[in-house]
């Protein structure tokens, strides 16, 4: 997934979060989309699976747009029954997934049935969500994976330290630049209710308490409030709907967190610090924390590489020893919670030991509320339900596609005679820009630059004034002489030395910097396709990508004459869609995709061809 949306610590309010899907009450009789061998492609999952998928080609043709999805997600559904096929249901790394995406579908199964159903909202609830909405806040944002951390940097801002200083300080927020602190515009409705409800509280320039939400602590400064002063009666009842939604969804999130304590009020669990620093430490070697050496530069999604690693790790002889102890006398072992956390989506912090320990500890007070609710909502049947079957189904599908294409791709490799032969037809996707070599002189004085331009020009030795006068560190070992570089780079040298020849010289030419260069023009390349060693590795990369490309693409071809494709034309046309076009997580799995994303396969050629048949057979 990603990664200017995948930290939603940095974005937590402009990331779309999913309010959960009412679909328990779809029905197993629902339209058919299309058919891959024996799986079926439902309304409802073509619809979610379309909607919540960054499309890459999205156009205005919302027809074409449907077309070209439900293509690529033929092909995930002929890979998955391939890979049912060959029995690769029955590897343990999947009836683990299996196990954790059912359970996760159980729990909205029950939030549906428990709490969602109970939700009521009065007029009076929409029309001071109302006047809210009317207002936006500009914010000065802290954010801190403790609320020791958050406190001390309280602390220090009404001691009078800015909020740069305490982010420096703190080494918080690290995504964003060290010369700034993250600002956001909130807008009521889109941000955590608790966020919310501290920011709208502020006066201009005042600093909140350390604020708690989804275990994160956030320190917020209201540095501008706008209110739309001119509202009529007809603007509330054209957004009284979507406020309505707004409160209802933060219900749902305030209504679940009351359903779990309860539900959680009479289990206890006891974790030895000695079984937790084990694991910790060998994690530790797993995940790139920031003040250890990783074996891993980043571990995103669904860990596998934990499960793998630990037959021959520390861990591997400590698996079957007890992890976690409950009050009603279950135990989680070790390797019971490494699967866990393996699959779970949980959300851990890299940012040091420390933080990351923090997080981990919250996990696992998380995952066992997972499992009690998960436990509850079987204990009501919940598992049996369509809503659950489908959610299943369809994420086991996407998980067991993705391994037999993996499978398919590992086979694949390149040798030297094929990267020379793509990069002799793909020559001009490897364009350089044009090149100057100079011999130049830096000075911080324009009257000695303007001498020093005059030498030159009458005779004297540049390399013996280079040696003499050169500023430029990169150029002082050389006697000025600079190496070729862009002509887009140093801004006006490099526009005066594209218009002169070689031989030439130019300057004194004033820098950012204050500082004036004189130079002569020693050689220049003109624009056009770079020598294949100087970019062999991409080159490389690229062929390997389209050979792998072109792999999977005769393998769906092999595959489509092993089970048979049906597309209902009728039900595709007729059905509505939204394009949202933006990854959406789900509000109780913030680290959980709304749906599987259908990978793309507009560059199988062949796939697509075959398929352009069938649509055409099925009208």
């Amino acid at each position: 997934m990603n990664n200017a949306m995948r930290d939603i610590k940095q974005h937590f309010w402009i990331i779309a979060l999913l309010f959960l899907i009412n679909s328990c009450s779809k029905k197993a009789s629902e339209p058919i989309v299309a058919r891959a061998g024996k799986t079926t492609i439902s309304l409802s999952e073509f619809r979610d699976r379309y909607e919540f998928t960054p499309h890459i080609l999205l156009t205005k043709n919302k027809k074409r747009n449907k077309k070209n999805a439900l293509i690529s997600l033929l092909g995930e559904k002929i890979l998955a029954e391939e890979a049912y096929h060959r029995k690769l249901n029955n590897n343990e790394k999947f009836r683990t997934y299996a196990e954790q995406m059912q359970k996760e579908a159980v729990i909205e199964a029950l939030f549906e049935k428990e709490v969602a159903s109970k939700i009521k909202i009065s007029d009076q609830e929409v029309k001071q969500g109302f006047f809210l909405s009317q207002t936006e806040l500009d914010l000065h944002v802290l954010s801190f994976d403790d609320m020791q951390q958050a406190q001390e940097a309280k602390k220090q801002i009404d001691a009078g330290r800015s909020f740069l200083q305490v982010k420096r300080d703190f080494e918080t927020d690290v995504f964003i630049s060290a010369d700034s602190v993250l600002t956001l515009t909130m807008k009521w409705g889109e941000a955590h209710p608790k966020l919310e409800d501290a920011a709208y509280k502020l006066n201009p320039n005042q600093v909140s308490e350390p604020i708690e939400a989804d275990e994160m602590f956030f320190i917020l400064k209201l540095l501008q409030k706008r209110t739309n002063a001119l509202i009529t009666e007809t603007d509330y009842l054209n957004q009284a709907s979507s406020i309505r939604k707004k409160i209802k969804q933060r219900k749902r999130a305030e209504m679940f967190i009351e359903y779990m304590r309860a539900l959680m009020m009479d289990k206890e669990m006891k974790v030895s610090h000695q079984i937790f620093d084990l694991v910790a430490d060998e994690l530790e070697k797993f995940y790139p924390i920031k003040d250890s050496t990783s074996i891993a530069s980043k571990i995103e999604g669904f860990t596998e590489v934990i499960v793998d690693s630990l037959q021959n790790r520390t861990l591997a002889d400590h698996l079957d020893e007890p992890f976690a102890r409950f009050n009603d006398g279950s135990v989680w072992t070790v390797g019971d919670f490494i699967k866990k956390l393996s699959v779970g989506p949980y959300r851990l912090s890299y940012q040091s030991k420390a933080s990351f320990r923090n997080s981990l500890r919250r996990v696992i007070r998380r995952m066992a509320e997972f499992e009690s609710l998960s436990e509850k909502g079987k204990a009501l049947g919940l598992e049996k339900t369509y809503y659950v079957r489908y959610q299943t189904k369809m994420w086991n599908d996407a998980y067991l596609a993705q391994q037999l294409r993996q499978e398919v791709i590992d086979t694949v490799d390149i040798s030297d005679d094929e990267v020379r032969y793509y990069y002799h037809h793909h020559k001009n996707n490897y364009i350089g820009p044009e090149m100057v070599n100079l011999h130049e002189i830096l000075v911080n004085d324009e009257t000695l630059a303007n001498r020093i331009y005059q030498q030159i020009k009458n005779g004297e030795d540049i390399t013996k004034l280079a040696q003499k006068y050169n500023k430029r560190a990169i150029s002082s070992k050389s006697d000025g002489v600079m190496g070729y570089f862009s002509t887009s780079a140093l801004g006006k040298i490099g526009e005066v030395a594209k218009n002169l020849k070689i031989g030439e010289i130019g300057g004194p030419v004033k820098t950012r910097n204050n500082q004036y260069s004189v130079f002569k023009v020693l050689d220049k390349k003109q624009r056009g396709p770079l020598p294949l060693e100087d970019v062999w590795d991409n080159v490389k990369q690229d062929a390997l990508t389209d050979k792998r490309i072109r792999k999977i693409d005769d393998f769906l071809l092999q595959l489509a004459d092993k089970y048979s494709i049906k597309v209902e034309q009728a039900v595709l046309d007729t059905m509505t869609t939204t394009d949202i076009n933006m990854m959406v997580l789900k509000q109780h799995f913030p680290n959980r995709t709304a749906a599987p994303f259908v990978i793309p396969l507009h560059k199988s050629y062949q796939w697509q061809k075959l398929m352009e048949k069938i649509f055409t057979l099925n009208r």
